[in-house]
């Protein structure tokens, strides 16, 4: 029986191109890894504005939730290729009607008035907008009302397009040298001399 010996480096002790070779191996494991689309979408604020826009318009009752306006029930479809789109009418959940008004700048006087859904354009990548309709059907919205509501669809669509590009953002990140060796590092690794994985 023979017994082989074989010599073992951390990241940090590899040559320059030993560390190229570990990070494109991790790379190409990275792209045969179709889990990565759950775990970038698999964040319970994912839907959730900024932070610092909410406060300013919600007031600091925001900052008293235990979880978010835009709950995310992680049923979504998307695409960031030629076939641009996300479909989120099934993963969003609004869990504070008053703050997600509050949010799309609809007045309280209002409140009362307007019923919502999250809805999807019929196409073949579709994507999400919100319809407004009135609560009452003996009401109708005023041409003041509409222009505010026409504002809000707009703020909405353009909040689903800044999502898609979180998501996009996520997953380019995912394959970047820096990302790579945040996981070297923290997995502690072990290569061969030329930057085999071990």
């Amino acid at each position: 029986m023979q017994t082989i010996e074989i010599e073992l480096y951390s990241f940090d002790e590899l040559i320059q191109d030993s560390k190229d070779n570990a990070i494109e191996q991790i790379r190409q494991r990275r792209y045969n890894d179709y889990d990565i689309i759950h775990w970038i979408i698999d964040d319970c604020y994912l839907f959730e504005p900024a932070h610092d826009e909410l406060v300013n318009l919600c007031g600091l009752e925001y900052e008293k939730l235990n979880t978010p306006i835009f709950k995310n029930n992680r049923k979504l479809y998307f695409s960031i290729d030629q076939n641009r789109h996300i479909d989120a009418t099934n993963a969003i959940e609004i869990t504070n009607e008053k703050m997600f008004f509050s949010w799309l700048e609809i007045p309280d006087n209002m409140y009362d008035k307007v019923y919502f859904t999250i809805q999807k354009t019929y196409s073949r990548y579709p994507d999400t907008f919100i319809l407004f309709q009135e609560n009452d059907c003996e009401y109708e919205f005023t041409d003041f009302e509409n222009k505010i509501l026409e504002n809000a669809k707009d703020k909405f669509s353009d909040h689903m397009e800044t999502v898609l590009n979180r998501i996009e953002a996520s997953y380019n990140y995912y394959f970047t040298d820096e990302s790579i060796i945040e996981d070297i590092q923290a997995n502690e690794y072990q290569f061969t001399e030329n930057g085999n994985i071990y």
